[in-house]
């Protein structure tokens, strides 16, 4: 349990609101763990193209023959076969992951935006609005927004 927990377990509020928070705090850690693969994805993908293009322009020099010729000689090369395939399913997994962090995010932002309606405090100083400001500065240093939705 890291300090935000231990600290949101301090507070005034009811469970209904800690269950809400903690559950907010892992689906926002959920979206930032896919945006950080999806991104290493992107960096594997941009390689294996950069190294695909170079293996191509380098075979295309070597070669006189005709360009369809090197294609072909892609589908009977077993390490080049074995290379487009694995460029291929890299690309296919970053899609795959790209959509589960959208999905995820989505669910994030309904929940934050929840979160926002139910915590909605009066303009007044008292202990209701000091709570509200205690949890939104708690959230607020795991990147949670609960102050306002946009």
């Amino acid at each position: 349990m890291d300090d935000i927990e231990k600290e949101l377990e301090q507070l005034a509020v009811s469970s209904d609101t800690k269950i809400l928070v903690k559950e907010m705090i892992a689906r926002k850690t959920k979206a930032d763990q896919l945006l950080l693969r999806s991104r290493m994805l992107a960096v594997i993908n941009l390689f294996v193209a950069i190294v695909v293009l170079y293996w191509l322009y380098k075979l295309g020099a070597i070669s006189s023959r005709d360009v369809f010729d090197s294609i072909t000689y892609i589908g009977k090369s077993t390490a080049s076969l074995l290379f487009v395939i694995v460029a291929v399913s890299v690309f296919l997994y970053s899609g795959t992951i790209l959509r589960a962090y959208k999905k995820q995010e989505k669910q994030y932002e309904e929940l934050r935006q929840e979160a926002v309606e139910k915590l909605r405090a009066k303009w007044e100083l008292d202990a209701e609005s000091q709570l509200r400001d205690e949890l939104a500065q708690l959230l607020d240093r795991k990147g949670i927004n609960i102050r306002f939705v946009n």
